[in-house]
């Protein structure tokens, strides 16, 4: 820790005394970690029953999420010591990594649940969507500030960004994963209405948009039986509502003070996927109000300090990424907790920091370093 706070402590003040670092990142900084240490409980208490029937063996895949932790912390610490603006010249490799991967995944990728989202890569896997994000994030902000004098030239700005953004996201769907498709764009119309594009020319990239997630749905029947779970999951809580319903049951056993760990329902096999994106239905049932308020409060603090990153980034290229990650978080936890909360389809999205997934973990915590090295450069 000494290392990223290092460098900071020879900072000076106007009046020639030391600086510390902004209280912003200190609070970024310890968000993360504490977040990521209430995933490895949450981690370890809900996937006991899973690991038992898969692996037969109830710490299995706690002992995975162990490993994911350490490999996320140091990617974490890597791109804080990392200046951000070394980044931007890695976009076009990354870009290129990111549809390599995608194209590979759908041709030699594991298959689960009717979806070939990860590459096996020997006792661990690789999602490439995940990827993905991070690539887009970096080389949107990159783009858009090279071509800022011109956000309102549909052809210097929209139609680049909404080629690059559909292929990608073509390649996704292909997979097939409409959430992770869907996340991607709405985290490229937010980083491009942050930069300043004209709400017209945002709306071209939204029409076909709307129209491809729309056929997307309609065509396969359990992405239909997932929008009929949610519009009638009271109507068939035992079939397509079962996971939403299970989910809502143990955030109201949890009351104020919550069940207790190792305590409710979910984590026996009641709540399916109860490690991954339902985790919060377990945080909710064990930890209460209280602990699910918490939980949100250290989310809402990422999102929020580094909203306020972006606002007094020390560049434009700064203050774009700081937004795209920021924008990120938020989209991603939006649509895990309305999905928890039966308040949209159930997608299979991750809580970041806390719910089991490796790529998802490892690639979090290393925008969350390039955030909070933004943040540090901030002063």
């Amino acid at each position: 820790m000494s290392a990223v706070l290092g460098p900071l402590s020879s900072a000076k003040n106007v009046d020639g005394r030391p600086e510390g670092p902004p209280m912003r990142y200190l609070a970024m900084l310890g968000s993360v970690l504490l977040l990521m240490l209430t995933g490895v409980v949450m981690v370890l208490l809900a996937s006991t029953w899973t690991a038992v029937i898969e692996k037969g063996d109830p710490f299995s895949l706690f002992s995975r999420h162990v490993i994911y932790v350490a490999i996320a912390v140091f990617a974490l610490l890597f791109s804080v010591g990392r200046d951000y603006r070394r980044w931007r010249r890695l976009a076009p490799a990354l870009l290129a990594v990111s549809a390599f991967s995608l194209l590979l995944v759908i041709m030699r990728g594991r298959v689960v649940n009717g979806s070939s989202r990860a590459l096996d890569l020997g006792p661990f896997s690789f999602q490439p969507s995940e990827l993905t994000k991070f690539a887009l994030v970096v080389a949107v902000a990159s783009f858009l500030d090279q071509r800022r004098y011109f956000l309102d030239r549909l052809d210097r700005v929209t139609v680049p960004v909404g080629v690059c953004v559909g292929i990608l996201c073509g390649l996704v769907l292909f997979q097939p994963d409409y959430g992770t498709a869907a996340m991607i764009g709405f985290i490229v119309l937010g980083m491009m209405w942050a930069a300043g594009v004209p709400f017209r020319h945002l709306s071209v990239l939204v029409a076909p948009g709307l129209v491809v997630g729309l056929f997307a749905v309609l065509e396969k029947g359990y992405r239909m039986d997932r929008v009929k779970g949610f519009l009638f999951s009271t109507e068939d809580v035992e079939g397509a509502g079962w996971q939403a319903t299970q989910g809502l049951i143990s955030l109201a056993n949890g009351g104020l003070k919550g069940t207790g760990l190792s305590s409710g329902h979910a984590q026996w096999g009641w709540v399916p996927e109860a490690h991954t994106d339902f985790v919060f239905a377990v945080v909710g049932e064990q930890l209460g109000f209280i602990g699910a308020m918490a939980v949100l409060i250290l989310l809402g603090t990422i999102i929020l300090t580094g909203f306020r990153t972006a606002q007094i980034a020390p560049d434009v290229f700064g203050s774009l990424l700081a937004a795209g990650i920021s924008i990120w978080f938020l989209v991603q936890v939006m649509v895990n907790l309305l999905g928890v909360l039966r308040l949209a389809p159930i997608t299979g999205v991750t809580l970041p920091f806390i719910s089991y997934g490796g790529t998802s973990l490892i690639i979090n915590a290393l925008a969350a370093g390039l955030l909070l090295n933004i943040a540090r450069q901030s002063q």
